[in-house]
C-alpha cells in the first residue's frame, strides 16, 4: 500500500514536469481565392496529411468579394485543456518552430497555384508569423477576462478607424506581451 502511494506520487510529480515543460509552436498561413461557400472541412480534407491544426479561421465576406480567405494555424506540441494552462506555456524550442514551420512550407507548396473547385488558390505565410502566436492569444485572452480596464482599451482600439490609429497600428497595451514573447523565445533557445 505504501509503495502505491509512492508510485502515485511519484507519477503525479512527472505528470505535473511534463506538464510545465511542454512547449507550442504555430505557423500561420493563408489562402486566397477559395470559393465563397468553402467549408472548414473540405479544408482541412486538403490540409490534414501536413499535421495538426489550431484554427482554420475565414476573414468576413465584404460587399464584392467573390472569393474567401482562410488563415489556417498549424500547431507542433501538446494542447493544454484550459485556456490557462495554455497561457502560461513556455516558449516553444527551436526544433519545434522549425517541424511546425516546415509542414507549413509543404502545405503551401501544395496549395499555391493548385486548383480547388475551379479556383486556382494562392497561399503563403500570414504576414504576422509568431511561432508562440497560440500563446500570444492566449494569454490576451486571460488579460482581457481579469482586466475589464484592459479588455474595453482594446474594443475601443478595434471599433476606430484605421486613419486614427484602429486594428491596423502598433498598441502600447500589447507589445510588452510581444517583447516577452520574444524574450522568452530566447530564454527557450538558451536552455535547450
Amino acid at each position: 500500500m505504501f509503495r502505491n502511494a509512492i508510485a502515485r506520487t511519484v507519477a503525479t510529480q512527472r505528470l505535473a514536469q511534463g506538464t510545465q515543460s511542454r512547449h507550442l509552436a504555430s505557423s500561420v498561413m493563408y489562402v486566397r481565392n477559395l470559393p465563397l461557400n468553402t467549408s472548414e472541412n473540405e479544408l482541412a480534407e486538403r490540409l490534414s496529411k501536413f499535421g495538426p491544426v489550431y484554427e482554420y479561421q475565414f476573414t468576413p465576406k465584404r460587399p464584392g468579394d467573390d472569393y474567401a480567405i482562410a488563415f489556417v494555424k498549424f500547431y507542433s506540441g501538446d494542447l493544454p485543456s484550459t485556456i490557462e494552462e495554455l497561457s502560461s506555456l513556455p516558449a516553444p524550442t527551436e526544433s519545434e518552430v522549425e517541424d511546425v514551420t516546415k509542414r507549413c512550407s509543404e502545405a503551401i507548396a501544395s496549395l499555391d497555384g493548385s486548383v480547388f473547385n475551379g479556383r486556382p488558390l494562392n497561399a503563403n505565410f500570414a504576414r504576422k508569423n509568431m511561432p508562440d502566436a497560440i500563446q500570444f492569444n492566449a494569454r490576451m485572452a486571460v488579460r482581457k477576462a481579469n482586466d475589464p480596464l484592459f479588455a474595453a482599451r482594446m474594443e475601443d482600439r478595434r471599433n476606430q478607424p484605421r486613419e486614427q490609429g484602429g486594428s491596423n497600428s502598433s498598441s502600447q497595451y500589447t507589445s510588452g506581451y510581444k517583447d516577452g514573447f520574444r524574450d522568452g523565445l530566447k530564454e527557450g533557445a538558451n536552455r535547450n
